[in-house]
């Protein structure tokens, strides 16, 4: 049997976040693209740290709580103590170590090209499956419940959000012609990535107006759905390609499926049904990265993925750490065949 805190070192390792937009937070922040090839490993991991380090006194939504000229004095002499390539690159994820902050980080360069689609970098275009989760449903017409999966989504790319939100509503529309009133939104597989396709996918069920905030100090920033579209603020970051669905019932019961592997983005999507009538979660409390980031691209390609903000739900209220069910259900891990958090949902959905 898999333990809790293995299983969330597994997810912390593989996670991909929501990234937010404060500014121009996709454009490159520092010169790219420069020769680095007469640099030596230990002299371009130094304009890492540096570049890091201006970014992170500015936008880290903690930045008031931190000693910056310690920090900053002990990451330089940890890079010059370094023994290797590897180890020097790792001195900006040491300093988030040192700052107890596990939602933030460097994203190599081979990954950051692959989730910014960045075609000067890449060497092959990576497969459709290395970008976006499986998207699974199911249908019960006796029972008047459908049932849906939230897939995970490492990508920025505008076409294949769009085309993740467009499937997600099609999807939709198809299990919501048969007349379904009753909805399991499935998260448990969900380890983050992208929130906007996700949101704007998920918007016939989610309904139309503000699902949540992202809060830093006295800011609060709306995360909302309208027309087929996610917004932060009024900003439309995902929309479908063609004409919104809207279910055919207007009076909709849903539970939320989530456990241990449902982070970061997909904790957003389970924020975003917080509040809402007729809405339930089932399962285990999420990994606990309630917090929004924002991307900077570095000047040698990489990425730095730097925690910008806190996130609350569509009352305001902010959350800090895992997210906890209603109905708290184990899974028997022992059994991958019975989905016991599942049966569960349905029957409640069946009784009410």
């Amino acid at each position: 049997m898999v333990s809790f805190n293995m299983y969330r070192l597994f997810i912390l390792l593989s996670i991909n976040l929501c990234f937010v937009h404060f500014g121009k937070v996709h454009a490159n922040t520092f010169p790219s693209g420069k020769d680095t090839t007469t640099l030596s490993c230990r002299e371009v991991a130094a304009r890492q740290l540096d570049e890091a380090l201006t970014l992170m006194r500015k936008h880290y939504y903690k930045k008031d709580a931190v000693n910056w000229d310690s920090l900053i004095t002990a990451a330089r002499a940890r890079l010059v103590a370094s023994e290797n390539c590897e180890d020097a690159f790792q001195t900006v994820n040491w300093c988030f170590s040192q700052l107890s902050e596990a939602h933030s980080y460097i994203m190599p360069t081979a990954k950051a090209a692959v989730y910014n689609n960045d075609t000067v970098q890449l060497k092959r275009k990576p497969r459709i499956s290395q970008l976006v989760g499986e998207i699974k449903t199911e249908l019960f017409p006796d029972r008047g419940i459908a049932y849906l999966s939230i897939p995970w989504v490492s990508t920025t790319d505008s076409a294949i959000c769009t085309r993740i939100a467009d499937s997600l509503q099609n999807l939709i529309a198809s299990l919501d012609a048969s007349g379904v009133s009753k909805w399991i939104i499935d998260l448990r597989k969900n380890t983050g990535g992208n929130c906007w396709p996700m949101l704007a996918g998920i918007g016939p069920l989610l309904g139309e107006g503000v699902c949540g905030y992202f809060v830093t100090g006295d800011d609060k920033v709306p995360i909302s759905y309208r027309n087929g579209a996610a917004m932060q603020g009024r900003h439309i970051r995902c929309r479908v390609s063609g004409t919104s669905y809207k279910t055919k019932q207007d009076k909709i019961r849903i539970i939320i499926l989530t456990g241990f592997a449902t982070s970061s983005s997909g904790e957003i999507v389970a924020l975003a049904f917080k509040g809402k009538k007729d809405v339930l979660q089932y399962g285990g409390p999420t990994a606990g990265f309630t917090t929004a980031n924002s991307s900077y691209t570095l000047s040698d390609n990489s990425m730095l993925v730097l925690t910008v903000s806190m996130e609350a739900d569509r009352n305001g209220k902010i959350y800090e750490g895992p997210i906890y069910p209603d109905e708290m259900i184990a899974s028997d891990l022992d059994n991958p065949y019975e989905d016991r958090v599942k049966s569960a949902a349905m029957m409640w959905l069946d009784i009410f």
